[in-house]
């Protein structure tokens, strides 16, 4: 006998003016065939829109996507993310659906992180006072930077050596 098992997954990511990102989000595979459409506000990166369809489920409540995924309207983007989601739709809720709606999430990070990694490779060997400026200039641009990650801890070298009043620009 033999089993196969083939699965899909398609992110794609549009900026709608200068004010709202969406993201498009869809799992196929064998058992399961589901497709998300979230929109997110800007700067707060809060989920403005948030529609589901099932083609195709293993789940019994795989066919109300739609209701358990308009739930996370309101929810933004940070610290505690995967426990909000998980809490909204429930510790029996479509494993998929909750993967779906934080891989969302995540390709609206890396929709902003994947530029200001390509503008930073020509700074690969500067010298360490430019690299601090840079960091700098993030932060003050971006301030959810700050202890958003080890990196940007206030006890981190790179904060302290930022000079900012308790981590914060």
């Amino acid at each position: 006998m033999t089993v196969s098992f083939l699965r899909n997954k398609i992110v794609e990511v549009g900026h709608r003016g200068e004010d709202a990102i969406t993201v498009y989000w869809r799992l196929t595979d064998d058992l399961m065939d589901v497709e998300m459409n979230l929109t997110f506000l800007l700067p707060d990166l809060e989920i403005i829109e948030a529609a589901a369809r099932v083609r195709r489920s293993v789940f019994p409540q795989g066919t109300d996507a739609g209701a358990a995924v308009a739930k996370v309207v309101g929810v933004r983007i940070g610290p505690g993310l995967r426990k909000i989601v998980r809490g909204l739709l429930g510790a029996g809720g479509n494993v998929d659906l909750i993967e779906g709606i934080l891989e969302c999430c995540n390709a609206v990070i890396l929709d902003f992180t994947l530029p200001g990694i390509e503008a930073g490779e020509i700074y690969r060997d500067a010298p360490e006072e430019k690299l601090i400026a840079l960091a700098r200039e993030m932060v003050k641009a971006n301030p959810r930077l700050a202890r958003s990650c080890v990196a940007f801890a206030d006890d981190s070298p790179i904060m302290k050596a930022l000079n900012l009043e308790g981590g914060r620009s």
